[in-house]
């Protein structure tokens, strides 16, 4: 009870920013107005011949062409206030009749206010994009057709070198007459969440960022409340042709599970970076990650397993997401090491080609019950894009992963299975974008 109180008196004190300011608003007297409409068709076709997890003999490839169709009105009046409203449809072609009673279901994306109650000073409320730093904690997740976003209330301050949020939600599955109960397997996965993100920059060469995210959840079966902790950063370093970055987090608090009691959580992330730009077309970098994770068939009194959350972990562990993005491959965490290459032979067109290499970071058990190899597999991106015309972007490519023994034991794939030996995925996309300047008064 006293948690909740904590939480609406929060909220009430983000509310209450907007009245202390109203004096600061209208004495705004310069009268400027800016709308722009953003119109994006993101057509996609995929062959999935192995993407997520391994493919089997008896299996056939899948095969079909998905899109994200989005219209956004963005507005903005004197610098002391923000709209954003957005619209999608995501859809497969073919999935609707061809005449039909409904039209295919229109969801909402974003739908925002945001407040200026000084050149330091905001507040941003409603559903909206959370993106920080590289994406690995909180991000938009644009590689999914339906992208990632969150209702909530976020107070921005930024001055010289120092930028910084807090963030707050508070999630219900509908209007409540009696009790907050709230299950988040059909909306938003987690109760409430309160966050503090900054990010300071030393000089124009060194910069680094803290996060500090609780998450509020509540069991399906019992209703009893849990929460997760979530705290570390990152150290950007960037000099010349030269760039590194160092990433920490630690989980602590407890595991949400609605098929088992919550256990105490202790669990960390560590990765490192190193890029290097040898000319304007060329550059590589090369990096490793290590999550913990938990041994298989075990049953510790504490959770060892650690969750990215709401990353966007398409861009970090192999684009054929075996990893976390489709599952937490039996919570056994993971050691991947990653080497790129980017070649920019003109302005519109480049390319990417990556190599990644997988490991468990807790033990794997064969069928029999004993000690298996921690390598998992090996998976090469290749990756490419040509910009046709300002609006208007081709991208593409190839990924193929090759699979060690011990990905059948985090997959729980059945030994009488037979994974075939050609694991890959092949997209073709074309991104149309224009962005629209329908009013200004500037």
């Amino acid at each position: 009870q006293m948690k909740r109180n904590n939480r609406i008196l929060l909220a009430c004190a983000f509310f209450s920013i907007i009245t202390l300011s109203a004096t600061n608003l209208k004495a705004q007297e310069k009268n400027s107005e800016e709308l722009n409409l953003s119109i994006q068709l993101r057509p996609r076709a995929e062959i999935r011949n192995g993407l997520f997890t391994p493919i089997l003999e008896s299996q056939k490839s899948g095969t079909f062409i998905s899109q994200r169709s989005r219209l956004g009105f963005y507005y903005s009046k004197n610098q002391y206030l923000k709209m954003g409203l957005s619209t999608q449809v995501v859809s497969t072609w073919g999935n609707d009749a061809q005449v039909q009673a409904t039209a295919n279901d229109i969801s909402l994306y974003e739908a925002w206010a945001q407040l200026f109650f000084s050149k330091e000073w905001n507040l941003k409320l409603g559903r909206q994009i959370l993106s920080y730093d590289d994406e690995r904690i909180l991000g938009a997740l644009d590689w999914n057709n339906a992208g990632r976003k969150h209702d909530a209330a976020l107070l921005g301050f930024e001055k010289n070198k120092l930028k910084a949020n807090a963030g707050f939600a508070f999630n219900q599955n509908s209007e409540k007459t009696t009790g907050t109960f709230y299950d988040n397997l059909v909306s938003q996965p987690y109760k409430s969440m309160e966050f503090l993100w900054f990010r300071y920059d030393i000089n124009p060469t060194l910069a680094f960022s803290l996060l500090g995210l609780n998450l509020g959840f509540q069991d399906r079966i019992d209703s009893s409340l849990s929460n997760l902790q979530t705290m570390g950063g990152n150290i950007f370093l960037k000099k010349n042709k030269f760039g590194a970055t160092g990433t920490y987090y630690l989980q602590t608090g407890q595991n949400h599970s609605n098929n088992a009691p919550a256990k105490r959580t202790n669990a960390w992330m560590a990765a490192g970076k190193i890029d290097y730009n040898f000319n304007h077309s060329f550059s590589t970098s090369i990096g490793s990650d290590y999550l913990s994770g938990n041994n298989m068939h075990s049953t510790p009194t504490q959770n060892t397993y650690f969750n990215p959350l709401y990353g966007t972990g398409h861009k970090f562990y192999g684009s054929m997401d075996y990893f976390y993005v489709s599952s937490p491959h039996n919570n056994t965490g993971l050691w991947d090491s990653y080497i790129n290459l980017n070649f920019k032979p003109t302005e519109k067109f480049t390319t990417q080609i990556a190599y990644h290499h997988f490991e468990s970071t807790g033990k794997l058990v064969d069928y029999a019950g004993e000690n298996a190899n921690k390598s998992l597999g090996n998976e090469i991106d290749l990756s490419l894009g040509y910009a046709i015309m300002n609006d208007v972007k081709l991208t593409g490519g190839y990924s193929q992963m090759f699979t060690d023994k011990s990905m059948r034991y985090v997959k729980n794939i059945a030994p009488v299975s037979e994974i075939k030996s050609f694991q890959n995925w092949v997209w073709v996309s074309l991104n149309f974008n224009p962005q629209i300047l329908l009013k200004s008064n500037k």
